[in-house]
């Protein structure tokens, strides 16, 4: 039951209208389940990981991973926990670690007892995580480099963006208008800033100068008018984003509709100046993420659900299957059975085939069809709402 997010009270539940006995009231007296498959089956599976990862790795046994912890209550007043780390190669779960709040701990057993030194550490930019980590020296002279999550940092251009809107309402710009308003920097343009932002970083992997240059580009790209037209930045070739740099080889008619004024450009200078800083670009040449880590935990969550609590041997229990079936699917959950001594059955064996099936083809069709749907629909709705916002503020006079 707990595979599927229930406990015991569902299960009697399930079984009453099953016309099945009830489950036990106690396993005290039974061998824990948790523990029974962590030593024949989880331990043995890390193992498995980090090898792999450290194959990905060209056999450099100096891996980089992504870390990130959850914890089972909202808010700060939790008692169980997971820290998570991620083959930033494969993607690939490497190591857990329950009810902690020691991440030197969690680095530290790298290296003694699976032979690997997580030498790169892919984290949360306001993470303290790394700062302890650094602070502890855990490898010796060795020390831990810093990676940013590229999708966090792309959203940092969005979300400074959104705070200048938010905190520039009612204020008049050097040109005496609002910031905002039509041919004026919107929600629509801050998304399309922040996306072309991720692209200059995810294209540009040669060097931080090229990053540097093609989010330059973006800004005086967005400063062009017909009069004026800042383009020497911007990629070249019938293929660029430029819209004017195309039509010079095409030789098609070039309109500057997505021209911001010059008085909106010089209040979001500073953000592409921090966003664009050696450092901060520095730590993004990696170009990953910290999308498996977010995903791992909606899979414990989803076996562990916030809103019941649970004890620390029912939380293991809960990683230990996501863990398996996160990184080797349903199916893996046989092994599981294998390992308590229990035979799976055709159907068991069947149903999770089908069902990993179904999530393959489910994820290939989504990443196919639906993202670009998606987007238009997200971007209608900030839209929506930026429209019923501005028609309900209040202004003098106005009603």
């Amino acid at each position: 039951m707990r595979a599927i997010g229930k406990g015991g009270a569902a299960a009697r539940i399930f079984c009453g209208l099953m016309n099945l006995p009830p489950p036990p009231a106690t396993v005290a007296k039974s061998p824990r389940v948790a523990e029974q498959c962590d030593v024949n089956l989880h331990s043995p599976h890390h193992l498995q990981t980090i090898h792999e990862a450290v194959i990905a790795n060209d056999n450099n046994s100096n891996i980089a991973v992504a870390v990130d912890g959850t914890w089972h209550k909202r808010g700060y007043s939790s008692l169980n926990g997971v820290v998570c780390a991620t083959s930033v190669e494969n993607g690939k779960i490497i190591s857990t670690l329950k009810l902690s709040q020691n991440i030197v701990l969690h680095v530290r057993r790298s290296e003694t007892s699976r032979k690997a030194c997580y030498t790169q550490y892919l984290g949360d930019g306001d993470s303290k995580g790394f700062l302890t980590i650094k602070e502890a020296k855990v490898y010796g002279d060795t020390e831990v480099e810093k990676l940013e999550c590229v999708g966090h940092v792309q959203k940092r251009m969005g979300t400074r963006l959104r705070n200048i809107l938010k905190m520039s309402k009612g204020i008049k710009l050097s040109d005496g208008e609002n910031i905002s308003g039509r041919g004026r920097l919107t929600l629509k343009e801050v998304d399309s800033i922040q996306h072309y932002y991720g692209l200059a970083i995810r294209k540009n992997l040669s060097s931080v100068e090229d990053m540097k240059r093609a989010i330059w580009a973006i800004y005086f790209h967005t400063l062009s008018t017909e009069d004026n037209p800042q383009h020497a930045l911007c990629p070249l070739g019938e293929d660029s984003w430029c819209g004017y740099n195309r039509s010079i080889i095409t030789g098609d008619f070039y309109i500057h509709k997505h021209s911001l004024p010059e008085s909106i450009l010089l209040k979001v200078k500073k953000v592409f100046r921090d966003l664009t800083e050696k450092d901060l670009l520095k730590k993004c040449l990696h170009v990953r993420t910290q999308n498996p880590n977010e995903s791992f935990n909606k899979c414990i969550w989803e076996r562990i659900p916030k809103t019941v609590f649970v004890g620390i041997e029912t939380l293991k229990f809960g990683v230990m299957d996501a863990v398996i079936c996160f990184n080797d699917g349903y199916v893996s959950r046989i092994k599981v059975f294998e390992a308590l001594g229990i035979k799976p059955g055709y159907n068991t064996e069947r149903a999770l085939l089908i069902i990993d099936k179904r999530i393959f083809e489910a994820e290939r069709i989504v990443n196919k069809v639906s993202l670009e749907a998606r987007n238009k629909r997200s971007l209608k709705r900030k839209m929506d709402k930026q429209n019923l916002d501005e028609e309900n503020e209040y202004q003098a006079g106005k009603y």
